[in-house]
């Protein structure tokens, strides 16, 4: 499973993506510009590493204030979660 992760830190705009990108279950970070300051990709799974315990994670950089996490429902190629759309 897969879920978009909208992070917002203090202030400053220093990059954040690299710190957030060794958490393991993070697949991509990247640093924005607007109201959230990087997007995370992470890979989880329910049963072995639940979206909660990347989330905490990511919640432990320094930093780091917020953490929104949207989960994919369906990906464009139509396929998300294991199952075919």
């Amino acid at each position: 499973m897969e879920a978009y992760v909208l992070v917002q830190t203090d202030m400053q705009r220093d990059p954040i993506a690299a710190s957030l990108r060794v958490i393991p279950g993070v697949s991509s970070a990247e640093d924005l510009s607007g109201p959230y300051d990087a997007i995370v990709v992470a890979a989880y799974d329910q049963q072995e590493r639940p979206i909660d315990e990347i989330v905490d994670e990511i919640m432990s950089v320094p930093r780091v204030t917020r953490a929104l996490v949207a989960p994919v429902v369906r990906s464009i190629a139509g396929v998300s979660n294991g199952e075919a759309a």
